[in-house]
């Protein structure tokens, strides 16, 4: 589409004035067809200022393809955009069950029922946050898509130029002491084989602080990027790429050592979730399948896969 091809034009010298004229010649196309096309993109919520005699002007921070692949080393995914919808999980279970292939990533520029673990809302204005689920095919490395997604945020939060990003068992990203981020792995087995037929990781990270703040949520959640122009197309490429690189290239010795190096809890005092009480221990440790290791009060050791950890200040 000659919008689509307008918009990666302007993406490529965003911030500059491109004339209506050198775009129509390198397009092959009329002035007035790039008027139009301009006009549509203007619809769709891209902030697009034209001038006379300078030409258009793509400013703002906008979730696009065009701004997103700007920024990746590799070129392996195939995007599905929205401006809304419930939740990017639920729209990547239905794509992934109708065949969609691995690599597919549906991303939204605001969700009205985000969600995390157990339930737990997620809060995803529009122009706030970067809001997206990977489709995974997995045939090794399955019981990682967590870990290597909470790798792969931290490390795309630190390289789009955030602050640094540490990670809270299991799969919560961590900047100045306040989460920034949650991870929703959702898997559909296959009857017949027993193993995984496919996956969806979800991903939502608050890069940037909404109008107002957090609310009643400001002493616990936090803006990873506030201030770092581009920033959300920046960090869904970033993430992107190195959800990649671990997930198709990595080996699991080295996954587990950069979650372990990262994480926050090792030597900390919590509080593990059990059967509704809340039991005091100290982490000594995440093995070697990224499980957290606690020793109670009584002495007792055990090793959680799942679960939930409060820190006892």
């Amino acid at each position: 589409m000659l919008a689509d091809e307008i918009l990666k034009l302007l993406e490529q010298r965003k911030g500059e004035y491109v004339s209506g004229e050198d775009i129509a010649d390198g397009l092959g196309v009329s002035r007035n067809a790039v008027w139009k096309a301009v006009a549509a993109l203007k619809e769709q919520g891209l902030e697009i200022s034209s001038v006379r005699n300078r030409g258009y002007r793509l400013t703002g921070d906008r979730l696009t393809e065009a701004g997103i692949r700007k920024y990746m080393a590799n070129d392996v995914y195939k995007f599905k955009i929205y401006n809304t919808v419930t939740s990017t999980n639920d729209v990547a279970r239905e794509l992934a069950a109708q065949g969609e292939p691995e690599g597919t990533v549906v991303i939204a520029r605001a969700q009205t029922a985000g969600r995390g673990r157990m339930g737990r809302n997620f809060f995803s204005p529009d122009g706030c946050g970067a809001y997206f689920s990977i489709i995974v095919r997995p045939k090794r490395l399955e019981r990682l898509l967590t870990v290597i997604a909470a790798v792969a945020v931290a490390d795309g939060i630190e390289t789009a130029g955030g602050l640094d990003a540490s990670i809270k068992w299991v799969n919560d990203v961590y900047v100045g002491g306040k989460k920034c981020c949650g991870i929703l792995t959702e898997a559909v087995t296959d009857m017949e084989s027993g193993g995984i037929d496919h996956a969806v990781v979800g991903i939502g990270i608050d890069v940037r602080t909404p109008e107002g703040g957090f609310g009643k949520l400001k002493n616990i959640a936090a803006a990873a990027l506030d201030g770092v122009q581009d920033a959300l197309n920046k960090t869904v490429a970033k993430v992107l790429d190195k959800f990649y690189e671990l997930y198709v290239l990595g080996e699991k010795d080295e996954i587990v050592s950069a979650y372990k190096e990262r994480s926050f809890l090792i030597g900390k005092d919590v509080a593990v979730a059990k059967g509704g009480d809340e039991l005091p221990a100290r982490v000594v440790d995440i093995d070697d399948d990224c499980r957290l290791v606690v020793r109670y009060r009584s002495g007792d050791i055990e090793r959680l896969s799942a679960g939930e950890v409060k820190i006892i200040l």
